[in-house]
Formats: structure tokens, sequence, C-alpha cells
């Protein structure tokens, strides 16, 4: 496809003479007589979708000059790369022009060679930057992909609401395996912060004093080990999003100096003294009940209404037996290209299989329980027993005896069950592990914060 140009200048030979010379160098010209004329196509081009790829002006002309052509062209069309021209080779002109946005300053009388090389060069940085967008709209669309449900639609719409509210710090509910960063990563892509850093990182995963100076920082020997000064993620995550995942795993101190950064906007770094001040949106997430926390002296109640000023809850996979087969079929696709494999469909008996099965852990289990499937599959179809779902089921008939209540509605009935089922997954690991918590916890793929708090809710913590 031929690259657009739109050639703005006052005097018709010149224009002539640029066309011809952008034409035999395989441009679509088109003109405009001056900078009023040249805003009012691109907004016709930009209406039609077809915005010229490069902007090649005079500086000097009637209405509007060169420079006040740029400024409105970066405010209205920021994209747009703009070389200028002028008959007057001012070194301090030109550092305006560079200085107000333009992509190159040429003097007359111009070099054909020259003027041809940065017209060029602008037009590639323009299809880069296109391609760019059109790689963070791909990625935006599977991002926001939380499935065909009422119950993920409604979960979609939430979340376009709060993301437009950059001040807003918002608290992501959910199961482990629910998404709760996928949510995150939505929420970051659909506000203004998108163009900037997401900088992630799990509270449980790293001990105290370390998590302080991934956070905050730390300067040239806070500590043992540290050589030299870094940055925390704080200020990584300037102008982005900070997300904060499994924030209930926070220990307490630093629940305290967390609060104090977000009140003051700034951070002080593991053995400094001067504030750092930053500028990023928080999210934080967990599948702990925080107020449960707080009641229990475990979480910091300040700390906690500053956080979730707004609260979204991810609903399980147990809920929305709609879109299991759905991400199930996802799942297959990826799989398929990430092993090289070729099955092709869930059979009907699968497919009811899948959405019957309660998933306690969720939509992580699931893509496991897929991956699995095609590694081991033998045919172009999975049929019900190739997804391995009957010693899980098996499990979980074991652990309904303890549930109990059977006035109790079902969604209480399925948590109970869902806790169980963990409870017994549990034991069955850590005597599988010797009862090595440590072992344990890397068998499950969670942090050993993570398996603590479980075996200490499950009362297995002795």
């Amino acid at each position: 496809m031929a690259r657009q140009l739109l050639i703005v200048d006052d005097e018709p030979d010149l224009r002539w003479i640029l066309r011809g010379l952008f034409e035999d160098q395989g441009f679509e010209v088109d003109e405009a007589e001056h900078g009023g004329e040249a805003l009012a196509r691109l907004q016709r081009a930009h209406e039609r979708g077809e915005l010229p790829d490069v902007l090649l002006s005079d500086m000097r002309m009637p209405e509007l000059s060169g420079i006040e052509l740029l400024r409105h062209v970066r405010q209205q069309f920021p994209d747009l790369p703009v070389v200028l021209l002028s008959a007057v080779e001012d070194l301090a002109t030109a550092v305006d022009a560079i200085k107000e946005g333009a992509f190159d300053y040429q003097a007359k009388p111009f070099d054909e060679e020259r003027l041809s090389l940065a017209v060029r060069r602008a037009a590639e940085q323009h299809a880069l930057r296109r391609e760019l967008k059109q790689l963070r709209d791909a990625q935006t669309s599977a991002t926001l992909d939380f499935g065909p449900s009422p119950m993920a639609q409604q979960l979609r719409r939430t979340l376009d609401l709060v993301a437009a509210q950059e001040t807003v710090s918002v608290l992501i509910c959910g199961e482990s395996g629910t998404g709760k960063e996928v949510a995150a990563r939505a929420i970051h892509h659909l506000s203004p912060l998108r163009d900037g850093p997401f900088v992630a990182v799990d509270c449980g995963a790293l001990p105290e004093h370390l998590l302080e100076s991934q956070l905050f920082g730390h300067e040239k020997g806070a500590f043992t080990g540290a050589d030299r000064k870094r940055p925390g993620l704080f200020a990584m995550a300037h102008g982005g999003t900070l997300f904060l995942d499994e924030l209930g795993n926070l220990p307490l101190p630093l629940q305290a100096k967390l609060l104090r950064a977000l009140q003051e906007r700034c951070v002080v770094p593991v053995g400094g003294s001067e504030p750092v001040p930053f500028h990023a949106r928080l999210l934080t997430a967990t599948n702990a009940d925080l107020m449960q926390d707080v009641e229990a002296g475990r979480f910091r109640v300040d700390l906690y209404h500053r956080v979730a000023e707004f609260t979204v809850r991810i609903p399980p996979l147990r809920e929305r037996p709609e879109d299991v087969v759905y991400f199930a079929r996802s799942f297959l696709a990826a799989a398929n290209v990430e092993m090289g494999r070729r099955v092709e469909a869930f059979s009907d008996d699968a497919s009811q299989r899948l959405r019957g099965h309660p998933w306690p852990g969720n939509l992580r289990e699931l893509r496991n329980v897929v991956r699995r499937a095609v590694l081991i599959a033998s045919g172009r179809e999975l049929d019900a027993a190739d997804l391995g779902l009957d010693e899980t089921v098996a499990m979980a008939r074991t652990a309904l005896p303890a549930i109990g209540d059977d006035d109790l509605p079902l969604t209480k009935r399925l948590q109970r069950a869902t806790e169980a089922l963990e409870a017994e997954i549990l034991r069955q690991t850590l005597a599988a592990c010797d009862g090595n918590k440590a072992a344990a916890a890397r068998a499950l793929r969670i942090d050993y914060t993570t398996m603590h708090r479980k075996l200490k809710r499950h009362g297995m913590h002795s």
C-alpha cells in the first residue's frame, strides 16, 4: 500500500515540484494551499480512517503559520509526523520547531535527497506506531475477554466504569484462579494510564525485608547484598499502574508503610531519608476476606478503606457454567499451538463433564486440565475420560458429608464443598511430601505464605 503525503504550501510551483519528487518515490500526494485547508482535509481524512502518513509544510503561510499548524496537528492528531520547510535557515527557529514536536526541520532551497530521507523516515515511524497500536488493541481485546455469560458481561461493564477513574483505588476479590490479575490488566488497558507501565507484585511471594525493598527501593549499603541503589516498584510504576496481588499476605509493619506512601504519594527507600514522589494508580487483589482479617487484627482497617474505594468481585467459574466450555476451547487452541498437536474439539460428553465440574481451582484448574488432556490425547476429539476429572470428583464426593445443613442456599453449600475439597487436597499433598510444607507449596504452585495461611484456616498449621 502506498504511503500518503499531504503537502501544505501557498506557492503552487513548489507544491508541483514536491508532488513530482514524492510521487516518483511511490507516495500518494495530496495538497493544501494553507494551514486552514490542511486541517480541514486532515479532519475529513480522520473521519474516514485515512489520515496521511506524513505532513510536509512550509513555515511562512497566510492565515496559519507552519508552527501554528504544527501545534494544531499535535493537539488533534498527535501520532501524525510533521516535517517543516523554511526559507530562512535559522537555528533558533529549528530548535523551536523540534521542541513543538516537528519530526524534522529543513531550510529552502532544500536538498532533495535529504528531504526525501526525512519524509521516508517519518512515514516509517508512523507505520511502526500504527502497527504498535494494532498490537496493543489486539492484546487489549484478549485481556478484556471474560466470557459470554451475563455475569461475565456485567463484570466487563463494571471494569469499564471504574477504569476511567484513575484516582480511584480498586480492590479485586475472588478465589484463586479466577483471573484477578487479568481483571487488573483490563482496568489498566481501559484507563487513561494505558500507555504507562503495568507493574505487578505478589505480596506473599517474598520475605518481609525483601518485599519492602522491592516496593520502595533501597539505597546502596542499606543491607547485606545491597551493592547499589535500586528503585522500587512504586517508582517503576510511575505514570502507570501498580498491582499488589494477595494483599492479605502483607505484614502489619509494611501495611503501615504502604498506607503512609498512599497518603503522601511518595515512598522512602530502605536505608534512605529523602522521600521519592510517584504518580501511579494502585490496584490490589485478594482471595481472602479482608474484613475478617480486619476483625482479627491481621489487617489495618484504615488501609482497607484506602485500597477498597471500589471493590470488584470476580465470580468463580462454578457460578457461570456458560463460560466453561468457551474458555476450554480457547485453552485447547492455545495448547495445540504450544504443543504442536491437532486436537480439534470436545465431545458432547466431555463438554457436559466440563460444565458439571465444580472447578475449585477455577480458570487455572481448567487450563491445566485441558493442557494435560491435549498432551495425552490419541485422537482429534477429547472425550470425558480424557479430562481426568473422575479422581477429583471422587475427592469432592468424599468431602460432601462434612458439608451438612441441607437448608443452606446452593451458593453457600458450594462454598463449603469447595473449602472441604481444598482441605482434602492440602492433606493429600502434605502426606505425599512427608509433611514438608515448602515442598507441598511448590507441588501446588502457590507461595509458602499462601500455603501457611490456607493450612491455618483449615486448622492444619500445627
